[in-house]
């Protein structure tokens, strides 16, 4: 339909390449560093802070009808292709029982055999919400962290390679991370099991945008583009891909995410949904606790 497009492809995480999308828009808002791209939830509520993103138009997405509920965005800045989600991981050959709860990432019963991706304010999120807090009040969790980090913690991990090293060779047994990357590990021939908390995973969707300062011309193929995506085809390749629920409810699963406990209809419906407004903007000030009351005391 677009004879005349070319496409390049930026390929990074969201937290080297998004920096590049506000230093370009400071420079000239009417040059976007990128186009249009998928984008956690954490940096799609940042970039509704810094204005980053156009509105799309729901009504000329062909898919869009198709789209789960969950998926769509009010300001329609962006719309959802597909959600992973964070529970608890453990090497089976490393722990004795396997965990149920988020309790258990600080139950004395797992005390040394706990490892965390570095500034993981997920671990303090649950910890407040299992202890009388939220997001605005994570007082609980910092707390109880502060008290517990020495005994529980071995180590801190930055990147996805130390990890999973850290996971099988017998320096830590257990942690809270992504199913998809879970299952991935699993079939490299990681002895780990993903496990869906009793109190219920943490949603973290991912969203397609379109960056504000496109051409209009480029936005019509970006809105062409992301209808495409949403397709059951290609939404059901990310999905496949990455390890995700899909977005676009005609996508069927296949035989091997229907059996697994993450894509279970009571896990689906019990993930708890973060205000990732609310984390955009405080994250700042959590790594800085993080460093001190975390870190500072393993």
């Amino acid at each position: 339909n677009h004879p005349n497009v070319s496409i390049d492809i930026y390929a990074n995480s969201n937290v080297v390449g998004y920096p590049l999308m506000v230093a370009a828009k400071r420079q000239n808002p009417r040059a976007p560093f990128v186009n249009l791209g998928f984008f956690n939830a954490q940096t799609t509520a940042q970039g509704d802070l810094d204005d980053m993103w156009e509105k799309l138009d729901y009504g000329s997405l062909r898919n869009a009808k198709d789209i789960l509920p969950v998926f769509r965005r009010a300001n329609r800045k962006g719309i959802g292709i597909g959600a992973d989600q964070l529970g608890l991981v453990y090497n089976k050959n490393l722990v004795r029982r396997a965990p149920t709860s988020w309790r258990d990432l600080w139950n004395d019963e797992y005390a040394g055999k706990v490892t965390f991706f570095d500034y993981y304010w997920q671990a303090v999120y649950v910890a407040a919400r299992m202890n009388g807090g939220d997001l605005r009040h994570m007082t609980p969790g910092w707390n109880l962290w502060k008290q517990r980090a020495r005994q529980q913690i071995r180590t801190l991990v930055t990147s996805n390679p130390q990890y999973i090293q850290v996971l099988t060779n017998g320096t830590a047994g257990l942690t809270s991370y992504f199913n998809g990357t879970a299952l991935q590990w699993v079939r490299q021939g990681a002895p780990l099991v993903y496990v869906p908390p009793a109190e219920g995973a943490i949603n973290v969707p991912v969203y397609l945008q379109s960056v504000k300062g496109n051409t209009s011309q480029q936005s019509e193929v970006c809105h062409d583009i992301i209808d495409k995506m949403l397709s059951p085809k290609w939404c059901g390749g990310w999905a496949n891909t990455s390890i995700e629920v899909p977005a676009n409810s005609k996508v069927k699963l296949p035989p091997e995410f229907a059996k697994l406990p993450a894509f279970q209809r009571r896990t689906v419906e019990k993930l708890w949904k973060p205000n990732y407004q609310v984390v955009a903007k405080a994250i700042a000030t959590w790594r800085k606790q993080w460093d001190q009351d975390v870190k500072g005391r393993i």
